[in-house]
């Protein structure tokens, strides 16, 4: 019998919408420069001390660096005279916790080709197609290309209709290449209708716990009433909601550790390449985590992915410059503390060439090399 647990949030990485409830901030005059600089900093400072998921395990041990760090850092926000010496001197704050969901983004205004496509949509044209849809194409009748660009919540109907409608075709496929290069994270539910094409045996998933604390409380609560998330997305978030209500300043389970267990094992596609590079991050970095518990995969890379899956579901806060925000987890992945991946990565099964011009056709030739992966019926 099919068992799919339920899933998790896993990574929601810089989603705006969901930013906890605050009054906005005004913006700062450019007079005010260092004052500004220094309400940001005394923001970044208390939220994160209070909410992100790995304050405790980066901090344990080293409290005493942290505040000479600190210290050092504040010096300079006071001396900030411009906005861009203001984020840089927080951006070295940050970088002590080694986390690259942990961030401050500055607030840009809408390039001009983004007004043009507003002025397109309202006029009723077509706009261009977004770059983070899915595509599928065929480089010949054994050899399939599934690029997935992206995995946020807005793209999981387009990954679902596309694999859906081509799924014929794709199981009396021999090969495929799953392209998930550049892909920057979102939701793991978003890339839940590939794993069928991939599953040989049953998929470990590492659970998840979050941190309750006013401002994440604040948040997931205001993720439940949002008309912007999934519905799936949402049920999730009550459940959580009343487990971090009920146990202030805790961890509270999100997710249980569990395995993904499906009753079909598909002949085809009988091998699997999954390109990936540094750009792949937070819930892609969980998919390919996912895809490689398979027999058929391989996963082909120059390199190791980004490195960004310990702490994770960032939300953002607005800052009081009104020119920056603040995106902090406030959840922890159970590979902790004996398996870490912030700021190393995955290693891929096999390695390219930096020299190496088109990934893909190099994965369409590993693939069809004798022997490059054993078929499905046969276990390691």
């Amino acid at each position: 019998m099919t068992r799919i647990p339920v899933l998790t949030l896993l990574m929601l990485i810089f989603l705006p919408a969901f930013k906890a409830q605050q009054p906005p901030a005004p913006a700062a005059p450019p007079e005010a420069g260092a004052q500004s600089c220094v309400a940001d900093f005394d923001m970044i400072e208390a939220i994160v001390r209070r909410d992100y998921a790995g304050f405790a395990d980066k901090v344990t041990g080293r409290e005493a660096e942290l505040s000479v760090f600190t210290d050092r850092i504040r010096a300079d926000v006071r001396a900030a005279i411009d906005p861009a010496t203001c984020t840089a001197a927080l951006r070295r704050w940050i970088g002590f916790f080694r986390d690259r969901h942990l961030d401050v983004t500055e607030k840009r205004p809408p390039s001009p080709a983004g007004a043009k496509a507003n002025e397109n949509t309202k006029a009723g044209n077509t706009p261009a197609e977004e770059p983070g849809q899915p595509s599928l194409r065929f480089l010949d009748d054994s050899t399939a290309v599934l690029r997935l660009p992206d995995f946020a919540s807005r793209y999981k109907t387009a990954i679902d209709s596309l694999i859906a409608a081509n799924r014929a075709r794709l199981t009396a496929t021999p090969y495929l290449i799953v392209d998930v290069r550049g892909n920057g994270g979102g939701w793991t539910a978003s890339y839940a209708s590939v794993i069928p094409l991939l599953y040989t045996d049953p998929i470990f998933l590492d659970g998840v716990d979050a941190w309750e604390s006013p401002g994440n409380i604040a948040a997931v609560r205001e993720l439940t009433a949002s008309d912007q998330a999934p519905e799936a997305m949402k049920a999730q978030a009550r459940i959580l909601l009343t487990r971090m209500e009920a146990n202030p300043g805790k961890f509270v389970t999100m997710a249980e550790d569990s395995e993904l267990h499906l009753d079909t094992v598909y002949p085809m596609p009988r091998a699997v390449a999954v390109l990936v590079d540094r750009r792949c991050a937070s819930t892609c970095e969980q998919f390919v985590l996912d895809a490689r518990q398979s027999r058929k995969v391989k996963v082909l890379g120059i390199g190791t992915t980004r490195g960004l899956l310990d702490y994770g579901n960032s939300r953002a806060a607005q800052l009081p410059s009104g020119q920056r925000q603040l995106h902090v987890p406030f959840t922890r992945s159970h590979r902790l503390p004996e398996s870490p991946m912030d700021m190393v990565g995955i290693m891929p099964d096999v390695r390219l060439r930096k020299s190496e011009t088109d990934a893909v056709e190099f994965a369409h030739g590993y693939l069809r090399s004798a022997g490059s992966t054993q078929s499905p019926e046969k276990r390691k």
